[in-house]
């Protein structure tokens, strides 16, 4: 029998909110994808025709997390904020939607699905990740004049989100008051550079 596509969502809504609430319960190591299947109601089997593994399901999850604060982030924009508040704004909104899943993070991303590599399974999902957040930082350049934006821009601003979203899972101070100066300056180094590159002579 056809599975529609209505099915289908359905499927992957029960199996990520089966997958959020066994990694609440238990903690990511421990938990199982067949654990995952079980609570979802599907086959253990049918699990791995949505997500090749365990990691797959916490990108997923942690994807979710940062559509939802893209709705909320947009919302709040008014559209001629300097690039520093628009990128500050954006990532600190982002934390805000990750912090159910902060205890889990960092296992996500050391098990292996980095966002610094383009590949399949788990990594395939922390790609889309990355691209759909690089797509939204290169439309915010081209607001501000910006309109080549070059890979190496690119993969410094990359290199300083991975950096604060490490931080921010370690940091144990009120609010996470650190990762928000240490976000404030990996913006300003960011928005310098760019500066810089802009002012030099071609």
């Amino acid at each position: 029998m056809r599975v529609t596509r209505k099915t289908q969502m359905e499927t992957r809504r029960r199996l990520l909110e089966a997958a959020q609430g066994l990694f609440s319960d238990v903690g990511f190591g421990r938990a199982t994808t067949r654990e995952v299947a079980r609570r979802a109601h599907v086959a253990a089997g049918t699990l791995f025709n949505y997500f090749p593994s365990k990691e797959a399901l916490g990108m997923a999850l942690l994807a979710r997390a940062v559509e939802a604060a893209e709705g909320e982030f947009d919302r709040s924009r008014r559209g001629e904020e300097p690039l520093e508040e628009t990128l500050f704004g954006w990532i600190a909104i982002q934390l805000r939607h990750l912090a159910p899943y902060r205890a889990w993070v960092a296992e996500v991303l050391d098990a292996g699905a980095s966002l610094l590599r383009s590949s399949k399974g788990a990594e395939g999902e922390a790609e889309r990740f990355r691209v759909r957040h690089l797509e939204r930082v290169v439309g915010w350049l081209a607001e501000t004049g910006w309109t080549e934006s070059s890979p190496i821009d690119l993969h410094l601003y990359w290199t300083l989100y991975l950096g604060v979203l490490d931080f921010w899972t370690r940091d144990d101070s009120h609010n996470q008051e650190a990762t928000l100066a240490l976000l404030d300056r990996s913006i300003r180094l960011f928005t310098r550079g760019l500066d810089e590159t802009r002012s030099r002579p071609r």
